[in-house]
């Protein structure tokens, strides 16, 4: 019986390190044509992680780096508001893009990929408005955006991996029978 709980053992101990979980890195780019956002014009625009497996993995980690830079603080200067909004969830603000551009990044709930699909909108400002009606716009240029995820998959062995397994205990048990003299045959004189 000692022997059998042995076998056992080894094979759940065998069982759990094959199937571990692995860690994965998803980036995901979005890089049209640097593309003018302006009070008239916004940007919507979507990551698609459907390809990768998503939804399906665990999520661990979202992170959203957006690339915008101010083109036309080279003729005038001024302080723009770009407003990001992701799944149409509340907006987020940032102040004063530079001519030189920066990356603003988001840290994300891991909920944004409950269906694999990230959708991100972005808005500009306006600095003067005139009965409604913006009379002095403000813009930035986008980039690029890069979406990066951290997803557990759950491993699948193989199936030459389990029989590798299951040959290597039976091997374990004939060798445990072996020594123990069970199932030796009696000779009958």
């Amino acid at each position: 019986m000692k022997a059998v709980k042995h076998t056992l053992a080894a094979a759940a101990l065998a069982l759990g390190v094959c199937n571990g979980a692995s860690a994965e890195l998803i980036t995901h780019t979005v890089d049209p044509i640097d593309f003018n956002i302006n009070s008239y014009l916004s940007l919507n625009y979507t990551h698609d992680l459907t390809s990768y497996g998503l939804p399906g993995p665990t999520v661990n980690a979202v992170s959203l780096s957006v690339y915008l830079y101010d083109i036309t603080d080279l003729f005038r200067a001024h302080s723009e508001t770009v407003t990001f909004r992701f799944d149409g969830g509340p907006g987020q603000n940032v102040s004063n893009v530079s001519l030189w551009g920066r990356n603003y990044t988001f840290d994300l709930d891991a909920s944004v990929l409950d269906n694999g699909v990230l959708s991100v909108s972005l808005n500009v400002g306006c600095d003067r408005r005139f009965f409604g009606i913006c009379t002095s716009p403000q813009d930035v240029m986008f980039d690029r955006s890069v979406l990066t995820v951290d997803v557990t998959r759950a491993a699948v062995p193989e199936p030459a991996t389990l029989l590798s397994l299951g040959a290597g205990l039976l091997g374990l048990v004939a060798l445990r029978r072996r020594q123990r003299g069970i199932g030796h045959a009696v000779a009958i004189s």
